[in-house]
């Protein structure tokens, strides 16, 4: 799965003020009541600091903010809407939260596989 998932996101980027790739991480077993603490603990903040986006609104802002005139962009656009649906169909629970602490913020995509174990995408947004 993660070298499935790896092939997915090669390439992809998340746009903001800046771009970011995606990176894959295997988190082990972290139970979904568990997660909010997880990213917090990682970013060293308390879990008010943490802001949780709808998987359909974060996947259809990127997909549908796409220039048509920028052949990239739309590009990356079809990878991020190809990469929902990897999500969609292979983890559980898949959950967007950002870590709203400035204006480098981290994002998780996270989600579960059957046995329990954590998958998580990492990136930044870059908003002033």
């Amino acid at each position: 799965m993660l070298a499935q998932l790896t092939e997915k996101t090669k390439g992809v980027l998340y746009f903001s003020e800046s771009e970011y790739p995606l990176t894959v991480e295997d988190w082990g077993v972290v139970p979904a009541g568990e997660l909010t603490a997880r990213i917090a603990a990682l970013n060293s903040v308390s879990a008010d600091l943490l802001k949780d986006v709808p998987e359909e609104t974060f996947f259809r802002n990127i997909i549908t903010a796409a220039d048509p005139g920028d052949r990239v962009i739309v590009e990356n656009a079809q990878r991020f809407q190809a990469l929902q649906q990897w999500l969609k169909s292979n983890l559980a629970d898949v959950r967007i939260t950002r870590v709203e602490t400035g204006t480098s913020i981290p994002v998780y995509i996270t989600g579960h596989l059957e046995d329990g174990t954590c998958i998580a995408l990492t990136t930044t947004a870059i908003e002033s």
